[in-house]
């Protein structure tokens, strides 16, 4: 069994994820051999660099997560279950320790990658701000969050798994409502304990951004700048949450760089995915992916579950949920992509509405260019990893002449 889950994870994830990245790779050294697009010959030289090198680490990292996964599969799942079986007198404590153990563990063994790629790969190239202290408390915090809030929650769900009949479909169905709840207290109690969120004091700005916001019906409890510069150079700005709790984010890298007129278009664009309703159709395709992959763990049997020498308990389902969610998101995320390139082109129109081609296409070009982002990418690659179309394929349709 452990041959055959191995061969799955290897056939259907690890060789596809690397053929991709390989032909993404050859496509962009070829590029970088060509006339520069969008970015000045310099720029360009050092955005593909940039691209080969994260691709690089990309491919190692899909083998040692493949490594890991082999370690899991074929030791590690029988030493948790080892360890926890006796170590609370209830029973569903000690699944709640086998889960947290398994995503405590794995987040131990890929920090190695996190750290590589934000502490030195993203330095190199001058986005990263970050302080080793700043690196490890992110790191603590977000350990301590998953233990306390993460026990919680799956506390509360292995019960549904212990007591329902059908608790794959139970089990789906809570899960998409703690991710709807998040949604919801994530921009005033999550976020605030990794970055400060500042009023906007630029009180022109402001006004053109509330009169924005105004026209298409957008309820916000607040325009927040964010201290983004303090771990990374890059540009953005989002709205988060839902309902009440709507608020309109800011980075500071973004107010520094990016004229006031891109910064009515960025947020037009964004303003566009509100009003064509995106963030709910994207809510609920992940909820299809949820009952997706709940399924599929709900419809392994008891003689799997012997193979792997361990019980067919809530955290050992969980475990083995979590393991085989990457496979069933790799084949699902063509689909997510297609419809999100698809939402990407409709607000960048309604952007336009709101401010002109002119403003939107230049802020892009700058978001482009402050963040070293590679121009060229096999269609391939795009097809199964991107949610944004290219840029070029962005400003085509906006007929503007690069």
């Amino acid at each position: 069994m452990e041959l055959y889950l191995i061969g799955i994870y290897g056939l259907l994830f690890l060789l596809p994820n690397l053929f991709l990245n390989f032909l993404q790779y050859r496509h962009i050294h070829q590029a970088l051999n060509q006339k520069a697009v969008l970015l000045s010959p310099e720029d360009y030289q050092e955005a593909g660099t940039y691209s080969l090198k994260k691709l690089r680490l990309e491919i190692w990292q899909d083998c040692a997560n493949f490594l890991i996964f082999i370690f899991w599969v074929a030791y590690g799942l029988k030493w948790l279950n080892l360890h926890s079986a006796n170590f609370f007198e209830p029973r569903l404590l000690n699944c709640v320790l086998i889960v947290l153990g398994f995503l405590l563990i794995s987040q131990c063994l890929t920090l190695p990658f996190k750290y590589y790629s934000e502490m030195i790969l993203d330095k190199e190239f001058g986005f990263s701000k970050q302080t080793h202290r700043l690196f490890f408390t992110d790191f603590i915090k977000g350990i301590l969050l998953l233990i306390v809030l993460g026990g919680i929650i799956l506390y509360a769900l292995m019960s549904l798994i212990d007591m329902m009949r059908f608790w794959w479909a139970w089990g789906a169905c809570f899960v998409f409502l703690i991710m709807i709840l998040m949604n919801f207290i994530y921009p005033t109690l999550i976020a605030p304990i990794f970055n400060t969120f500042s009023p906007l004091q630029d009180a022109e700005l402001q006004d053109k951004i509330e009169g924005l916001l105004q026209k298409v019906g957008f309820e916000s409890r607040g325009i927040f700048v964010m201290d983004a510069s303090k771990r990374d150079g890059r540009l953005n700005a989002y709205f988060g949450g839902f309902g009440k709790s709507k608020r309109v984010v800011l980075f500071d890298t973004l107010l520094e760089k990016i004229s006031s007129d891109g910064l009515i278009a960025i947020l037009g664009h964004e303003l566009g995915h509100f009003k064509h309703k995106d963030l709910i159709f994207n809510v609920l395709i992940q909820g299809v992916f949820l009952f997706l992959v709940f399924f599929i763990a709900g419809s392994l049997p008891q003689e799997f579950f012997d193979a792997l020498e361990v019980r067919k308990n809530p955290g050992n389902l969980l475990v083995l949920l979590m393991l085989i969610a990457p496979i069933v998101s790799f084949w699902f995320l063509p689909l997510v992509g297609f419809f999100s390139r698809k939402a990407e082109f409709r607000a960048d129109k309604f952007g336009v509405s709101l401010s002109s081609k002119k403003a939107l296409a230049e802020a892009l070009i700058r978001l482009v260019n402050e963040n070293k982002s590679f121009p060229n990418s096999h269609p391939l690659y795009v097809f199964f990893h991107y949610t944004h179309p290219p840029l070029l394929d962005r400003l085509k349709a906006l007929d503007y002449e690069v």
